[in-house]
């Protein structure tokens, strides 16, 4: 449920524009007449692959306890990456990959945090080889595991026509 509230408030943000409203109401706690509903995650080594938004957003995702990182994209467009789950300050948010810090600015909307991640940045170059990513702002901290998430990037991109 979060993830495709996430997603509406990605494409159709901030969380006061009434085509927000209208996409929770209709991807995120029922389907419309006609159109899919946001298709459940297939899992694989900790990370999931999925669709949401009637099919035209395509996510690879990870998650331990309330902290998650996703891969989101679209057909035609660069890929975002988002982070949920820490309560810092906007601007305060530190990704390592592998112990390197991937300098990426992240811009705060409702508690998540998101940055583009352009083919070829050294953000996506980092989440589709790396082993392990660390999260800090100046309210904590935390990890999730890279396995698996070169193929489920890869797999989400390819959804979308996009290429690493």
């Amino acid at each position: 449920m979060q993830l495709c509230v996430n997603q509406c408030l990605y494409h159709f943000g901030p969380a006061s524009n009434p085509r927000y409203h209208a996409c929770v109401a209709e991807q995120c706690e029922g389907a419309a007449p006609g159109r899919k509903p946001a298709q459940p995650p297939r899992q694989g080594a900790g990370w999931s692959n999925g669709a949401a938004d009637g099919g035209r957003t395509h996510y690879a995702r990870v998650q331990s306890g309330r902290l998650a990182l996703s891969y989101m994209c679209q057909r035609g467009r660069e890929g975002l990456v988002a982070v949920e789950g820490m309560a810092g300050s906007p601007g305060s948010l530190v990704l390592r990959i592998d112990g390197r810090r991937v300098a990426q600015p992240f811009a705060a909307s409702g508690g998540m945090r998101a940055a583009q991640a352009a083919r070829g940045s050294a953000l996506l170059a980092g989440l589709l080889g790396g082993s392990g990513v660390e999260l800090a702002d100046d309210r904590g901290r935390g990890s999730l595991p890279l396995a698996g998430s070169g193929r489920a990037i890869r797999a989400a991109m390819a959804a979308c026509g996009l290429r690493p």
